[in-house]
C-alpha cells in the first residue's frame, strides 16, 4: 500500500498565486470599500447650513415648541398644585423641550462651528436632564436653563430659553 499524498496547502509566496475564491473575496470587499467611500456616511449629500438658516430654524422650533408650553400652562391656571405642575412637567414641557433639542440638533451646524453648535446643546441636554429628575425645579423660576441660555442668547438662538 502506497501512502496518499497530502492536500496541497496554499502558502502565500511569490511564486503562488492565491487561489481563486481568495481573490474573489479580496475583490469583492476592496469594490465595498470603494462604494462605501464614495457614497460617505450621508452627511455630504445635503449642504452645510448657514448661520443665519441655522437661528432661522432654530429659533422656529423654540417658537413653537414655547407655544405648546404656554397652551398647556393655561390649562391649569395661575396656582397650579405639586401634582398638576409634575405632570405638565412630566407629560408636556419635558418632551417638548427634549423635541426642541432632538429637532435643533438634527438640522446640523454651520462649517466651522460644529463644536460650539454641539456644546451648547449638551448644554440644554444637561439643563434639561435637571428638570426630568427634579421637575419641582421648573417652578424654581427661569434660571433653569441659564447655562444654555448663557450660550444660546449671544449666539443668536433667543427663543429658546426665553425667560432664562
Amino acid at each position: 500500500m502506497s501512502n496518499p499524498t497530502p492536500p496541497k496547502r496554499w502558502r502565500a509566496s511569490r511564486e503562488t498565486p492565491p487561489p481563486r475564491s481568495l481573490t474573489a473575496v479580496v475583490a469583492v470587499a476592496a469594490m465595498l470599500v470603494v462604494a462605501v467611500g464614495a457614497t460617505g456616511c450621508g452627511s455630504s449629500s445635503k449642504p452645510a447650513l448657514t448661520k443665519a438658516q441655522l437661528l432661522a430654524k432654530g429659533n422656529a422650533i423654540c417658537a413653537e415648541g414655547n407655544k405648546k408650553n404656554q397652551s398647556a400652562q393655561k390649562a391649569f391656571g395661575e396656582n397650579p398644585s405639586k401634582a398638576q405642575l409634575t405632570t405638565y412637567v412630566t407629560g408636556t414641557f419635558v418632551p417638548n423641550v427634549q423635541g426642541q433639542i432632538h429637532a435643533i440638533r438634527a438640522l446640523g451646524a454651520p462649517s466651522g462651528e460644529q463644536a460650539t453648535v454641539t456644546h451648547m446643546l449638551d448644554v440644554a441636554q444637561e439643563d434639561l436632564n435637571k428638570v426630568k429628575s427634579k421637575p419641582l425645579l421648573l417652578a424654581s423660576g427661569p434660571d433653569t436653563f441659564a447655562n444654555f441660555a448663557a450660550l444660546a442668547h449671544p449666539y443668536g438662538l433667543t427663543e429658546c430659553a426665553r425667560n432664562s
